[in-house]
């Protein structure tokens, strides 16, 4: 993670740095404080301490904030190769198109989960669907 913004003034010691960075990345307490060089053995105290200390929790608010702007950035560059599949679709008056970049959008977005669609499915197993789902993969294809 971008640590450049960090005010050395009041930059942890190495271990809470270590710890702070490492539950910042996933790992849960006692896994951080084991990571960060502490005992295996008073692993998961250490971090509820660590965890209550207010320079490693600003400290995590940092990281996350980060974290967070990282994945906007990386998803408004996924937003933006989609926004030309979008309107070659309105233009081609390709609405099966204009739905699944939408889709696909919303995805990014976090607004559809799982096997949610916002875009309707084939038509059955006519020629029609086959030629949706192969416009579908050709719009992938062009993601590359």
């Amino acid at each position: 993670m971008d640590t450049s913004n960090f005010d050395m003034e009041t930059a942890l010691n190495s271990r809470h740095e270590a710890f702070a960075q490492a539950y910042a990345s996933g790992a849960t307490g006692a896994d951080a404080a084991r990571r960060a060089g502490y005992s295996p053995a008073g692993a998961a105290s250490r971090a509820s301490e660590l965890l209550q200390r207010t320079d490693v929790a600003e400290r995590l608010a940092q990281l996350s904030a980060e974290a967070a702007s990282q994945s906007t950035q990386a998803a408004n560059a996924l937003l933006d190769k989609l926004e030309p599949l979008y309107e070659k679709g309105l233009e081609n008056d390709d609405t099966d198109a204009v739905l699944q970049v939408v889709e696909l959008q919303a995805r990014i977005l976090g607004l559809v989960h799982g096997g949610a669609t916002i875009r309707p499915r084939g038509f059955g197993g006519t020629q029609e669907a086959v030629h949706t789902r192969l416009r579908h993969e050709d719009c992938l294809d062009l993601l590359d």
